[in-house]
Formats: C-alpha cells, sequence, structure tokens
C-alpha cells in the first residue's frame, strides 16, 4: 500500500532542480547533473553539445511552456526573442556551459531553436507554435501518460530514472511523487508519472511485460485508470462521512424517543416525509456525489442526502421537505441532466418502490439508532475493563469502603 500521507509533488523551479521544492512540474528528458563539467579542450565534447541542446529543448518544449511563468513572460518582450545573458541565468544551463558560443554551437543542429542573426538571442522556432493549452489538450497529456510504482524508497534520483526509462519508448517527462513526513522533509513515494511523446509510445511502453527495476516487477497502469481508482477512494470516504452525518442527524430524536420507550410503529412511519425522493440513472463511470450534487444544485434544490457511490449506475438524491422532489424535476428539461458529457435521468421515487426505499432508509438509521443507544448504556470503562468503576475510591479485603490516602491528606 502507498504511503497515505498528503502528496506534495516536486518540480524545477525556473527549470532548476530541487528536491526540496514545494509544487510540481515536469522533469526534461535531460541528464540533469549537478557538478559541472568542465571543458578540457577548445572543442566541447558531442556528449555535451547533446545536453545543452536537449536542455534547451525542454525548456521551449510544450511541456514546459505550459507552465513556465518566467519564461513565458521573456517570449512575450521581443516576438519571442530571449537574450542569450537571460539564458545563462537558468542554473542547469549554465551548470553545463557559461560559454554562449559553445551553447550556440549545441543549437545548430536544433529544429526547434532559432538563434538570431547577430547570435545573441534565441526563440523557438516559428515553424513549430505552441499548442493551444485547453481542455482537449490536457486530456490527450493524460492519455499518453502512465503510473508506475515498485521503485525504492531510498537512493531513487531523476538521473537514475532517466538513464533506466532511456531504455525504453521516448519520453516527455518524469514525474516523481512525493510527500512530506512529519519534519516536513519530502520523501519519495516509490512511484512516478511517466508522459511519452505520442499516444503510440505510451502504448507501447504499456504493452512490455515484465518490466523490471533491479529485481522488482514494476507495477504500471494509466494515469487515468490510476485517477479514477483514487477518486474512488476519496469518493467512498465522503460517502462514508455523509453517511454517518445524516444519519445522526436524522436519527437525533429517534434514539431520545428509543432510550425513554416513548417511540411507536406509528411515529416510525411518519418519520420521513413523502416525495422527497429522486432517482437518477444512467450516470457515467466518471462521475463522483460532488458532481451530481453541484448539478442539482443548480436548480437550487435544498439537499439533504446523496446515495450514491463512484462506478454505480443509478443512485437517489433525498431532498428536504415534503413533495419537494416534483419541483426540481420541473425544472428540468425532459427530467433529463447532462452530467460528464451524459445525459443523466432523474424520476420522482412513487408508489411502492417508494415506500421499499423509505424502508430501506429506516432500516439504516434503526440500526444507527441501536449503536448509538447501546453505547449511551454501556458507560465507559475503567482502567480493569470494569463499568461504572470510581477512581478516588476503593474496598479493603472486607469489602469495607475507605478513602485514598491522596483524599484524606486533603482533609488534614
Amino acid at each position: 500500500m502507498e504511503n497515505d500521507q498528503k502528496e506534495v509533488k516536486t518540480e524545477n523551479v525556473n527549470n532548476d532542480t530541487n528536491d526540496e521544492v514545494k509544487s510540481e512540474k515536469p522533469i526534461s528528458n535531460v541528464e540533469e547533473n549537478s557538478t559541472k563539467e568542465t571543458l578540457t579542450s577548445e572543442e566541447p565534447s558531442s556528449e555535451l553539445l547533446a545536453k545543452i541542446k536537449n536542455q534547451i529543448e525542454f525548456y521551449y518544449g510544450d511541456v514546459n511552456m505550459q507552465r513556465d511563468k518566467f519564461l513565458i513572460e521573456q517570449t512575450k518582450l521581443d516576438d519571442g526573442w530571449v537574450p542569450m545573458s537571460v539564458m545563462l541565468n537558468f542554473k542547469m544551463l549554465a551548470s553545463m556551459s557559461k560559454d554562449i558560443n559553445v551553447i550556440l554551437k549545441a543549437l545548430e543542429s536544433s529544429e526547434l531553436i532559432e538563434v538570431s542573426e547577430d547570435k545573441k538571442k534565441i526563440r523557438r522556432s516559428l515553424k513549430y507554435p505552441l499548442p493551444v493549452y485547453n481542455e482537449e489538450y490536457r486530456k490527450a497529456q493524460e492519455a499518453r501518460t502512465a503510473f508506475v510504482k515498485g521503485f525504492p524508497l531510498q537512493g531513487t534520483t531523476i538521473e537514475k530514472l532517466k538513464a533506466f526509462f532511456n531504455a525504453f519508448e521516448p519520453y516527455e517527462n518524469i514525474i516523481l511523487r512525493k510527500y512530506q513526513d512529519k519534519d516536513k522533509k519530502l520523501q519519495f513515494k516509490g512511484s512516478i508519472f511517466i508522459q511519452f511523446k505520442t499516444m503510440e509510445d505510451a502504448k507501447a511502453f504499456m504493452a512490455r511485460e515484465p518490466i523490471k527495476y533491479g529485481d522488482t516487477v514494476l507495477i504500471k497502469k494509466w494515469s487515468t485508470d490510476y485517477s479514477m481508482e483514487k477518486e474512488k477512494e476519496k469518493e467512498d470516504w465522503r460517502q462514508k462521512r455523509s453517511e454517518m452525518k445524516m444519519k445522526k442527524n436524522d436519527t437525533a430524536k429517534g434514539i431520545e424517543d428509543a432510550e425513554s420507550g416513548e417511540e411507536d410503529d406509528n411515529e416510525k412511519d411518519s418519520s420521513l416525509p413523502k416525495g422527497y425522493v429522486l432517482h437518477f440513472s444512467n450516470v457515467p463511470e466518471t462521475c463522483t456525489r460532488e458532481d451530481i450534487k453541484a448539478r442539482i444544485g443548480e436548480l437550487e434544490a435544498s439537499i439533504a442526502f446523496i446515495d450514491f457511490k463512484m462506478g454505480d449506475t443509478q443512485g437517489w438524491v433525498r431532498l428536504q421537505g415534503e413533495n419537494s422532489a416534483k419541483s426540481i424535476i420541473d425544472k428540468m428539461e425532459d427530467s433529463k441532466m447532462v452530467i460528464h458529457q451524459s445525459e443523466v435521468t432523474f424520476r420522482v421515487l412513487e408508489g411502492e418502490e417508494e415506500k421499499k426505499y423509505l424502508a430501506k432508509v429506516k432500516q439504516g438509521m434503526v440500526h444507527t439508532r441501536q449503536k448509538s443507544s447501546k453505547g449511551k448504556r454501556g458507560g465507559k470503562k475503567g482502567r480493569n475493563g470494569q463499568r461504572g468503576q470510581r477512581k478516588k475510591r476503593h474496598s479493603d479485603d472486607n469489602g469495607n469502603e475507605a478513602v485514598s490516602a491522596k483524599k484524606v491528606r486533603r482533609k488534614v
């Protein structure tokens, strides 16, 4: 099971690697070695030139330009051109080389990056306009992203991961999943998100079986499937919390009546209103209780409880007030509402169907009432597990009640 602490994603701030930052951003498919590589001759090595080219292409790539506010602002100042003096402010690039001539030489083979005639500025080539970063683009990114886990919690670095994944299909970025421990330090969760360059590359990677990291077989799944599973876990937890709150409110008076012995069958039958339940069906798989609540809320409905779990195809909405369901249905078009691009059908629960559903609701209330009443009657247990035991008095061997020495001293 993965660590349950709150996850804190990590990113490169201004494209510079720092494991202690507290936000997240994609990491380029570049060997980001923190040690500076010094040139031993006038001619830079082909390896160094490739690193420089890949790093700058990452800066100007689709992934980074989606969220790098600093670089985005710089590209707005001069028709996309950014001075080399500004580029050298990026620590990762500067760690590779501060020689502008070396950097420009590395870009000679780049199709993505243009160099100005005076050799003082660079920009992303106009032949490769940035994509429109809309919801469609975001979904396309997520579609070619995989969730992979099984990596060692200790000693796993981005450099090791990039070296490992270079043996597989081309990827755009790797995101290490981290969380803050009790000392506010970032700890690796043993899992990552890896975004591939194309959907075909992503499918090819997912088709590989098995993939081992050392002796460990990695667990991999589509990012969308992982996100849906986590959302369902959260939804189940919210559902359980909401049910407990609802039952507590619905049975507060019933608990008092049960303890006093004054509740009769007629009172039970009249405890719930009629005509206040909406049934809905044709629910998309990705729909959550919050989605239903938001859409019904748009109709100014007073919602008491939503009986639904993510993954179900149908559910029920309990409103507040007798015969309140019909007025909400009347506000819908053909008794339908679009949720997650699907038409969800609503109807008022009536007749025998309503009776059976309310009986089920009452049964749940009675169960909660009985548990609560039992807990109240039981009282608190003492240190030795005995109920109602006093702490400040005890009995001697002859059964005579004695006052504790501590209390005697107070009286003296």
